[in-house]
């Protein structure tokens, strides 16, 4: 009987603990093969784990340290503008009017008897400023597809509405948007 090296054959029989004098055909020799080569199929998962486990372990370190350097010491304070005077809401307003568009910027006062200004500046130049009552006005607030804006408008009745912001952030447009229905409760609350 000629020795033979099967190694796909006897990994099975292997495992199971048998000796080469039970299986017909298999050389002293290429046992201890077999052998090696079965032990290194069966334990090569644990040891990719081990070598790689140090590497998980230092990447998770590294991007748990990162996350923790950007915190900052102190949380900024929360906006309230109902809890704000008239005076910090149109504060608000302004610095939303200044931010909300690069190339735009408006600038807003409350006149007696709730009227608000808007004063603009654009691409264009300055925009002749708008006095528009607040109080039974309606706030607007619209996609502009053609611009790619989010407009804020004041209408009041059959009027047409006047721009009070374009801005490139919905964010932007809905904050003030708020601003604005807070400032018209301001007033009628007076």
């Amino acid at each position: 009987m000629r020795c033979q090296y099967r190694s796909a054959g006897l990994a099975p029989e292997i495992h199971h603990g048998n000796r080469p004098s039970s299986l017909p055909g298999v050389c002293p020799s290429t046992w201890d093969a077999l052998v090696t080569e079965a032990s290194w199929l069966t334990y090569r998962p644990l040891a990719v784990w081990q070598r790689w486990r140090f590497a998980f372990a230092a990447a998770a370190i590294a991007l748990g340290a990162a996350c923790i350097d950007g915190y900052p010491q102190q949380d900024a304070p929360l906006s309230d503008p109902f809890g704000m005077t008239q005076a910090q809401r149109l504060a608000h307003m302004n610095t939303l009017g200044a931010e909300a568009h690069p190339e735009r910027r408006w600038s807003y006062g409350l006149l007696p008897g709730c009227v608000l200004r808007i004063d603009a500046d654009g691409p264009d130049g300055p925009r002749p400023p708008l006095a528009i009552p607040l109080l039974g006005a309606a706030v607007r607030v619209a996609a502009d597809k053609a611009d790619g804006t989010f407009d804020v408008d004041l209408a009041r009745g059959q009027a047409p509405a006047a721009s009070v912001l374009e801005a490139l952030d919905w964010g932007h447009a809905g904050w003030m948007q708020l601003l604005l229905r807070v400032v018209q409760k301001g007033c009628a609350d007076a």
